[in-house]
Order: C-alpha cells, then structure tokens, then sequence
C-alpha cells in the first residue's frame, strides 16, 4: 500500500469516528429557539471534525440544526478519484461525493438543558451507517459529539472545535 493510501485510510477512520459521534437528552423546540443560535457561543458554523480531517458547517435545515461537509483534509481516494459516498446502503445514493455531503439531521435544543441538542441522527459515509446522535456545547469553541445505536449508553463520543477557535485559545 502506498504512503498516500495509508494517509487516506487513516483520513477515513478519523472521519469516521468524527461522522459517528454526538451527547445528552430528548426535548422538542420551537424554531424561535434555534434562531436564537447564530452567535459565536452556539452550535452554528464551521467545525474541526475529530482532529482536523475534515471541516463541518452547521446550521439551520428545516427548523432543526443539520451539518455538511465542507472541507476534506484528504479529499482523493486511494486511485487519485474525488471521494464518494461508495458505501451507502443505498446504491443510487454511492456516487454522490462525501465533500457537500449532509451529515448531520434533525437536531432540537433540549428544554432541560440550553447547552444540548438532541433527537438527531448522523451519517458515517466510511460505513454508510446512520445513527442517533446528540451534541453537547462546553464553550463557544468545543462541543462534544456522541453517535450512538439505540440509547446514548451505548455509543462513541468525539470532541469537535470550533475553525479558527484553536486561534484563542492557542493564543493564550
């Protein structure tokens, strides 16, 4: 295998372990309450999913908080070939390339806790698999992201960083 295949494997198991993730509970919202995001302290923006691999814009779809790819670390295949979305459960669905790819739906604020979203879902284009999710804000630049099959216990969670939040606190 080649130096530049192993970089994207290692590229797509970081992206994956990023794109399984989100954490907390269960409360429907009004869309007045998500409008009230687009602060720099809220979920909305650009985001470094695990590690830098790949870049993540939230925002509003719908009356709920959603998320697309928007940059690649290694956006190439092992061939040199833009990646796709080659193992979605849905074959019509594989060509569609992972850059601009939707990932994250469907997410609410919590009622009991304004710092959470929750009752959303989150594809892993790595494993085509989609999973529930929450997410968790621990400041302006960092929230935790937890993907998770049935109940939140059993899942993964992943710390995602606000682009350009590493500059104030890496400043300090």
């Amino acid at each position: 295998m080649s130096e530049h295949a192993g970089n994207v494997r290692t590229m797509l198991r970081a992206l994956s372990v990023a794109l399984m993730t989100l954490v907390v509970s269960v409360t429907p919202c009004s869309t007045s309450a998500l409008l009230g995001l687009a602060t720099d302290s809220g979920p909305l923006g650009l985001w470094n999913a695990e590690g830098g691999a790949a870049v993540v814009e939230m925002k509003l779809c719908g009356g709920a908080l959603c998320g697309r790819v928007v940059w690649l670390h290694s956006p190439l295949d092992e061939e040199g070939c833009e990646l796709r979305d080659k193992n979605n459960p849905d074959p019509a669905l594989r060509a569609r390339p992972v850059l601009g790819l939707q990932i994250l739906r469907g997410l609410l604020p919590s009622n009991q806790d304004p710092l959470t979203w929750t009752g959303g879902t989150i594809y892993d284009p790595v494993s085509g698999n989609t999973y529930r999710c929450q997410l968790k804000l621990e400041s302006s630049d960092r929230l935790y992201l937890r993907g998770y099959l049935g109940i939140p216990l059993v899942g993964r969670t992943t710390t995602w960083t606000r682009v350009h939040g590493e500059d104030n606190k890496c400043a300090n």
